[in-house]
């Protein structure tokens, strides 16, 4: 019983992992009431090393 079975163990590989989707959005109204139709196109896990090198960037350009 100690051990944890596959189904478990990538279940909880992906559910403590950090990710980055990339989603669209788009407007759309259906019998009167507007909606946003959400959608999923890119999930990668998160870089940390790439992120922080944006962030610096874009506040490098903030000063400037």
């Amino acid at each position: 019983e100690g051990e944890d079975n596959p189904y478990q163990m990538t279940l909880k590989e992906a559910t403590w992992a950090q990710h980055l989707f990339r989603v669209s959005v788009t407007p759309n109204e259906y019998n009167g009431e507007k909606r946003q139709r959400i959608t999923v196109r890119a999930v990668v896990p998160v870089d940390f090393a790439a992120e922080s090198r944006f962030i610096l960037e874009e506040l490098s350009k903030m000063r400037a």
